[in-house]
């Protein structure tokens, strides 16, 4: 996971969400943090997609994708696909 700088939470929803290869992929809706450590756990992507890197859209119209996905927070949230994700 690429490393991003501080920043608040709400200033990143709503964010475009591109994939490293330049597709859109929907807006970042939320994210997951852990309590105990601050750490991001996942980022959640409300898309039109049924699927994300193999990851399936649930009944709201999101995808929620492992923190490992980030790779740069810009004026773009980017992702890019797990080691173990199969090419769209």
């Amino acid at each position: 996971m690429a490393t991003v700088s501080p920043m608040l939470a709400s200033t990143l929803s709503g964010k475009q969400v591109m994939s490293t290869d330049g597709q859109q992929v929907g807006r970042l809706h939320n994210i997951t943090i852990d309590p105990a450590t601050g750490s991001l756990e996942s980022v959640i992507v409300e898309t039109e997609r049924t699927e994300i890197f193999g990851t399936e859209q649930d009944s709201d119209g999101h995808i929620e994708l492992p923190a490992t996905v980030l790779e740069a927070v810009r004026d773009h949230v980017i992702i890019t696909p797990p080691p173990t994700a199969q090419p769209e």
